[in-house]
């Protein structure tokens, strides 16, 4: 069965000032998160202006960087060093917690995306891996293409595990073109249109909008007469409660306030020689 768009929601525009355009499309009201996603952010940016270059700390979470255009290197407290290019992609393990830092070579255009760890794995040990552009499968068909990140799509299986069943893929699609894709039944899946438009019968899926699928084990893009760039994210529902407090996100306020009180005693490291 196709799945059909069951709530479409704007992303907020948290920065527009002609340098850096930032969307964030989770956590949105009424929708903390699709799958085990709960932070969604898109951004583009003209110079070399970074978002995360200063050390700053994550907990409870795997953080997901996929870079479309540009370049940034990586650095955290684990030791772990690390340079992106167009179509790398990247998972941090954030557990227990880690402080990490990005440097940008130049204007970007990514993705940002959070997933929740179950509550037996909050505090797991960190952890980072990256792949680069040739490392990812691609799905080919006439009018468009598909890169799988992570999960399955039709018969094929992108590179990245995360800690419960996900799924991340980046789709280009060229004018009136029409892709039918096979996808687990049983996941929470939602649309995020980065460029372009989606066909939705009589009001289209446009730049900035995040749709929510209900069931089905087919999902189909098609274009009318532009080109576009989607994002198909989802998976096993996140487990346990949702709670953020900045970049932390645990399932009980206790472990809020350990993560925090962590962080301030030193014990997710040190991250020096930042700037780069």
């Amino acid at each position: 069965m196709n799945r059909r768009i069951e709530t479409r929601l704007a992303a907020q525009r948290r920065i527009d000032d002609g340098d850096m355009l930032l969307h964030r499309a989770l956590p949105a009201p009424g929708r903390p998160s699709v799958g085990p996603f709960v932070f969604v952010d898109h951004y583009r940016s003209r110079s070399a202006r970074g978002i995360g270059d200063k050390p700053h700390p994550h907990a409870g979470i795997e953080v997901l960087s996929y870079l479309i255009e540009g370049g940034v290197e990586h650095r955290d407290s684990m030791g772990f060093r690390d340079r992106l290019g167009p179509g790398d992609a990247q998972w941090i393990r954030a557990g227990r917690g880690i402080l990490h830092a990005e440097q940008p070579q130049g204007g970007r255009h990514g993705l940002q995306l959070w997933t929740s760890l179950p509550p037996g794995q909050k505090f797991a040990e960190p952890t980072y891996k990256s792949w680069r552009a040739s490392d990812i499968p691609e799905l080919q068909r006439e009018g468009g293409r598909v890169r799988i990140v992570a999960g399955t799509i039709e018969d094929v299986t992108g590179p990245m595990v995360l800690a419960t069943p996900t799924v991340f893929a980046h789709a280009r699609l060229a004018a009136g073109a029409t892709l039918t894709l096979a996808v687990e039944e049983r996941h929470e899946l939602a649309l995020y249109v980065l460029e372009g438009a989606l066909e939705d019968g009589t009001s289209p899926l446009v730049a900035g909008e995040l749709a929510v699928m209900a069931a089905g084990s087919a999902v189909t893009l098609a274009t009318g007469e532009r080109p576009a760039t989607v994002a198909l994210i989802g998976g096993q529902p996140a487990e346990g409660a949702i709670l953020f407090a900045g970049p932390f996100v645990m399932d009980t306020p206790e472990r809020l306030v350990q993560a925090r009180d962590d962080y301030l005693a030193g014990r997710m490291g040190r991250l020096e020689g930042v700037p780069f």
